[in-house]
């Protein structure tokens, strides 16, 4: 039995491969149509510009895809080349007997390129993913190179020249190179006795592949520093037993555990001016290597639109869960983080994961 499943079952290597060897006939088959569109028809508006291209022109080369006309395409015109270049390749698979299209759309949303396609044809959705990653490398603005930049209350892919006419544009002070995996993410919750002087009470984190780590401190806080709303909601929901370990002891175990995952690992919090600024402090000189030096906000202000759906997803966790243990907390995180995996393109989304 198991060498039947073996054997039908295709090694995912395989799979890539076909998929890499369909893609590059669909491009060959485009050149070959672009070739002879400029050899036979330079003057009827079909042959795709050299350089910029306008909507209009967009649209009235392909109106029965962007049957929509401008609503079709929502994207900035340095993209417009690469839905021009989805289009075509449409076309030619259409004359090559593949089903007929209903139609393409473009929009640019949290500094992505999402592509919708009304097509049965898993190859020509693949072609629509492959165009959306290379949009996540192109400049919306102008076609030239570019990645994702940040700021406050955007998030687009931009060139450096671009990036520059957006004035509170932050630029990364250190970036996991491209042939590195993009980091693990941990998400973090605290527990401290008040927001004047916060000392640690308990800490979690939950890794995305579901590891958790929790600890709480038996030392270096008192029930007399807590305020009101700790002493009656937070202390009461110590697990203790064997959770319940010394400062130098947790800080030890939570190094380990830290160091365990041998790939870079990067910390995900609603409250890091608390939460982080005390998982440093009880690390002190044992912090690990991979842990990447700042964290990611739950709540980023570069995707404000998102910020009322974390939200709802955060209180919709509690329904199963009990608020300000550190546990629960960090378990809310992670289920709230699937509103960013749902909505941020995949190609924009591992990009800003490796932005520190």
């Amino acid at each position: 039995m198991g060498i039947i499943a073996t054997m039908t079952i295709a090694p995912a290597p395989l799979i890539e491969l076909a998929r890499r060897f369909a893609l590059g006939t669909v491009d060959a088959i485009v050149n070959f149509k672009r070739w002879t569109e400029k050899l036979l028809l330079p003057h009827e508006g079909r042959v795709k510009p050299e350089g910029a291209i306008a909507q209009a022109a967009l649209c009235a080369r392909f109106p029965r895809y962007l049957q929509g006309g401008p609503g079709h395409v929502r994207c900035g015109r340095g993209w417009y080349p690469l839905v021009w270049d989805l289009c075509t390749a449409v076309e030619a698979m259409e004359h090559l007997g593949m089903p007929k299209v209903g139609y393409v759309q473009a929009e640019q949303r949290l500094g992505g390129l999402f592509l919708k396609v009304d097509s049965p044809s898993l190859l020509v959705r693949e072609v629509a993913r492959e165009v959306e990653h290379k949009a996540a490398a192109t400049c919306e603005e102008c076609g030239a190179p570019g990645s994702l930049r940040l700021g406050h209350g955007f998030a687009k892919t931009l060139c450096p020249a671009h990036a520059k006419v957006r004035k509170r544009v932050r630029h990364p002070r250190m970036c996991l190179a491209a042939s590195q995996p993009a980091p693990k993410l941990l998400f973090l919750d605290a527990e401290f006795t008040d927001l004047d002087y916060p000392q640690l009470i308990s800490i979690a984190l939950v890794a995305e592949s579901g590891e958790t780590f929790y600890a709480e401190l038996a030392d270096g806080w008192s029930p007399q520093g807590c305020s009101d709303f700790v002493a009656e909601t937070v202390l009461p929901q110590l697990t203790g037993g064997d959770f319940m370990q010394e400062r130098l002891y947790a800080e030890r175990r939570l190094a380990g555990w830290l160091a365990d995952f041998c790939c870079p690992v990067r910390v995900v919090s609603d409250a890091p001016r608390y939460d982080w600024v005390l998982l440093k402090d009880l690390l002190g000189n044992s912090k690990p290597v991979n842990l990447l030096h700042e964290p990611l906000p739950l709540f980023s202000e570069s995707f404000p639109e998102l910020v009322p759906l974390l939200q709802e997803a955060k209180a919709g966790a509690f329904r199963d869960l009990t608020r300000h243990h550190a546990l629960n907390d960090a378990v809310a995180l992670r289920e709230a983080w699937e509103v960013m995996r749902i909505n941020v393109h995949p190609a924009i989304l591992d990009q800003y994961l490796r932005h520190s």
